[in-house]
Parts: C-alpha cells; sequence; structure tokens
C-alpha cells in the first residue's frame, strides 16, 4: 500500500522513547497478529497457557483410538481367564459388561471423532471420552476388589497418562484426582464387603506411584506443547522473513529498478549533444526525472524508517494537539481534490507527535484514494482515554485473506506502483504513540481503517 515519508522532529523526549519501544516490541517483527483497535497485538507471555489446538485434540484422539482397540480384546481375555480365585455372583458378568462398554464406546467415539471438526466439538469428545476411559477403568478396579492380591489396580496408571496426553498437565492430575477417590473408596468397600483389612500403606504407596506418574508425565506433555509452540513460531517468523526477502527483491525489480530507467534515459536524451531537444520536450524529461527521483527518495525515507522502527531509534515528539487541523493539513496534501469527507467531533486533542501523526493519516488517507472509491469519509470521536479514526471508503475493500497480512511490509506488493511499506508504517508508529490501527470490511463494500491515538491529558476533550 502506499507510503509517504514526511519530515522528522529532531528531538527525543522520553516519553517519545517509551513508545517506539513498545511499538517495537507489539510489533513483533511486523506480523500484525491478534491487533485490534486499541490492542498491543503482543503474543502472550506464557505459551504453555494457550489453549490446545484442534490438531492436537484430533492427535491425542487418534492415540486413544489405537489404545482402546488393543484395550477391548485384552479385556475380554482377561476376565475370560481369570483362575486366581473363584468370580462373586455377578463378578464376571459385570467384568464382561464392562469390556462390551468399552468396545462400544471406542466405536462410538471413533464415529464422532470422524465428524468432529470445530475446537469446541474436540474438547467435548475428549473430555467425553476420557470419562468413557475413567468409568471403565474404575469400573474393572472396583470389582475386582474381591481380590486384594491382584494387580489390577495398575490398569489405574493409565488414567493420568491419557489425561496428559489431552490436557497436559491439569488433564494428568485431574485424572490422578478422580481415580484416587475412586480406588480409596474402592479399598474402603471392598475391606467391608469381603472382610479384608484396610491396608492404608499399601494405598498411600498406589496413589504416591499415582501422582509421580501424574507429574512426569503433565509436565513432560507441558513443554512439550510449549516446544511445538515455540517451533510454530519460528516458522512463522520464517515465512515472514522469507515474504520480507521475496518483497525486497520485487522492489528492488520494480521500485528501484524502474525509476533509475527512466532517470537513466532522461539524462541520456538530454546529454546526446547530437540530437538536441526542443525545450518543451527538454522539460518534461526533467519533470518525469525529478519525479522518479523523488519516489525513490520517498522509498529510501520508508525503508529509513523501518529500520529505524525495528530497532526502537525513531525520535517522537509528543504534544498536545488539535486533531481537526491535523486532519486538515494531511488532507492538503494527500487529497489536493477534496474527495474526501471529514466529520471531526469539535474540540478534539490529541496527544502525538504532529508530523508521524500526520504521516499517519496522509498513508491512511492515501492509500483509501488509490485503491478505494468513492465516497471516502473520515470520521474521528472520543473513546473515553483514546480518540477513534475511521477512514471509510466504498471499494473492493481488503480480501478476507490478507486482513491478517496487510500491516506487514511488502503487503501491498508492486499493484498500482505500492512497494507496501505504507501500512506497516502506520502500524509501528501509531503503536509508537500509545494507539494501534486495524482494518475491518466497510459494510456492504469497502474498506475501515480504525486509527486509535490517546486524547490529550488522558481525559475528555477540551475546547481547542
Amino acid at each position: 500500500m502506499g507510503g509517504t515519508a514526511l519530515s522528522r522532529p529532531g528531538t527525543s523526549p522520553r516519553e517519545g522513547d517509551r513508545g517506539v519501544a513498545r511499538a517495537r516490541r507489539a510489533s513483533n517483527g511486523w506480523t500484525g497478529r491478534g491487533s485490534n483497535a486499541g490492542g498491543t497485538g503482543q503474543a502472550p507471555a506464557d505459551r504453555a497457557s494457550l489453549p490446545v489446538p484442534l490438531e492436537d485434540l484430533r492427535r491425542g484422539e487418534r492415540i486413544m483410538l489405537v489404545v482402546r482397540a488393543v484395550a477391548v480384546p485384552w479385556v475380554f481375555l482377561q476376565v475370560l481367564t481369570y483362575s486366581t480365585l473363584p468370580f462373586p455372583p455377578g463378578v464376571r458378568s459385570a467384568g464382561l459388561g464392562l469390556a462390551s462398554a468399552l468396545g462400544a464406546g471406542e466405536i462410538g467415539v471413533g464415529l464422532l471423532h470422524r465428524r468432529t471438526s470445530t475446537l469446541q466439538g474436540a474438547r467435548r469428545l475428549a473430555l467425553a471420552s476420557l470419562m468413557l476411559d475413567v468409568g471403565v477403568v474404575s469400573g474393572f478396579v472396583w470389582v475386582w476388589a474381591f481380590d486384594q492380591v491382584s494387580a489390577l489396580w495398575a490398569i489405574l496408571f493409565i488414567l493420568p497418562l491419557e489425561g496428559a496426553i489431552r490436557f497436559r498437565l491439569p488433564g494428568a492430575l485431574g485424572s490422578w484426582l478422580l481415580s484416587s477417590a475412586i480406588y480409596v473408596g474402592r479399598e474402603v468397600w471392598g475391606s467391608r464387603i469381603y472382610d479384608y483389612r484396610f491396608q492404608s500403606d499399601s494405598v498411600s504407596f498406589r496413589l504416591g506411584i499415582g501422582l509421580l506418574i501424574a507429574l512426569v508425565a503433565g509436565l513432560m506433555a507441558r513443554d512439550l506443547h510449549r516446544q511445538r509452540a515455540e517451533l510454530a513460531t519460528a516458522y512463522e517468523d520464517l515465512a515472514r522473513v522469507d515474504r520480507i526477502r521475496s518483497g525486497l527483491v520485487t522492489t528492488l525489480a520494480h521500485d528501484v529498478r524502474g525509476p533509475l530507467t527512466v532517470i537513466g534515459g532522461a539524462l541520456h536524451l538530454l546529454a546526446d549533444r547530437r540530437r538536441p531537444l526542443p525545450p518543451d520536450r527538454a522539460q518534461a524529461l526533467l519533470e518525469s526525472a525529478r519525479h522518479q527521483a523523488e519516489r525513490l527518495e520517498r522509498l529510501s525515507a520508508d525503508l529509513l524508517d523501518l529500520a529505524r522502527l525495528e530497532h526502537g531509534q525513531l525520535e517522537l515528539s509528543p504534544q498536545e494537539i488539535p486533531l481537526g487541523p491535523a486532519v486538515e493539513r494531511a488532507l492538503g496534501f494527500a487529497d489536493p481534490e477534496h474527495a474526501v469527507e471529514v466529520s471531526v467531533e469539535p474540540g478534539l486533542r490529541v496527544k502525538a507527535d504532529p508530523a508521524r501523526l500526520e504521516q499517519v493519516l496522509v498513508n491512511l488517507a492515501t492509500n483509501a484514494l488509490r485503491h478505494g472509491s468513492p465516497p471516502f469519509r473520515i470520521e474521528a470521536e472520543s473513546r473515553g482515554d483514546h480518540v477513534e479514526i475511521a477512514i471509510r471508503d466504498h471499494g473492493p475493500g481488503v480480501p478476507e485473506d490478507r486482513l491478517d497480512r496487510i500491516f506487514e511490509p511488502f503487503a501491498g506488493g508492486a499493484e498500482k506502483g505500492s512497494v507496501g511499506f505504507g501500512l506497516a508504517i502506520v502500524r509501528s508508529l501509531a503503536l509508537a504513540q500509545g494507539g494501534d490501527v486495524s482494518c475491518e470490511p466497510n459494510l456492504p463494500t469497502g474498506a475501515c481503517f480504525r486509527l486509535t491515538i490517546p486524547t490529550a491529558q488522558g481525559g475528555a476533550p477540551r475546547p481547542g
């Protein structure tokens, strides 16, 4: 999209330095992820607290479908071949019923897994299938209470592992707590029904082993999730760098080579003494060369601004200024034909660097005039401690698949002579001054860019 470089202030107040540093942190390499008007666009500090993605839940479900497919015939085999002690009345039938329930649950979960395509649905299925496994496993441990020396209780250790696969540390600890409560209840009930001594030391030992398993599995799952999130972020950064590299190659091939070709051709014709040019033709060539030189100057200024913003070295001079005149000055540069309708709430004052605010407004207005269609409109009103400025047009708008990347460098490509720096600079300058910028559809057609800037003195606007 379009970009225009204006004059730079020469002072560097501490507040401006803090704003530039904030822009550098929040922009996160110009990704623009998760930005909204008035937001910071910052990534979560602790990636371990991120919600489980859909693919992670589906992967965990596939793992447990395989485990259950092996477990069902194993359970039937254990019930049918058990001979250590005689079965009490109804226990063998209960064991076969639990095995059948596990098999039926496996079929149902498999069918639902194929039909689940949303994150909410995957979470519900994961929780339901975990409860199915908790119920079946605990049921087997409970009905086998007649055999106190049997090691069947060890299958309870499967539950914290499954909880870790699905929900990391909270899932592992939650599964351990639930299965532990059921196991303690089983021991108390079994000691009364089958008349054996409740062995508290043995029960506490088994619960302790289960807790250790839950902690190890949960912590490992949490760290693995964090590493996968970091790898995904690194992949996104590499993809961003590759897009910037490709954009830079396009810029060098189009936006630098083109003007240099025009300038070189004009100078060559003017320097050819064998074929003197008419004065009007010579003047046209000089004007063309001057125009291309100004284009190169703007390009170099934008590149310098990007570099300074990324390294936190851009100088800002925040001041309390009336917004209405600032908008009019920007439109005097970007809209000499007065195609933009302006509606600014009277008396609005903002705290911003005048030159940089003008640069932001010029870029947004130029972008709307270049890529949109009339009617064009700029509206500004107070929103508490911020002023919101909306720049609307009724053109084709921004494709939905580009909304996440529109504030990255080179996002505009080379279409209509746009290098693609303007909106990247706009967002970073807005963040550096305590505001933000976002883009959304302008229904029924067009695009709406919303710029937020802090109100002067952080309060309600006062008369100018």
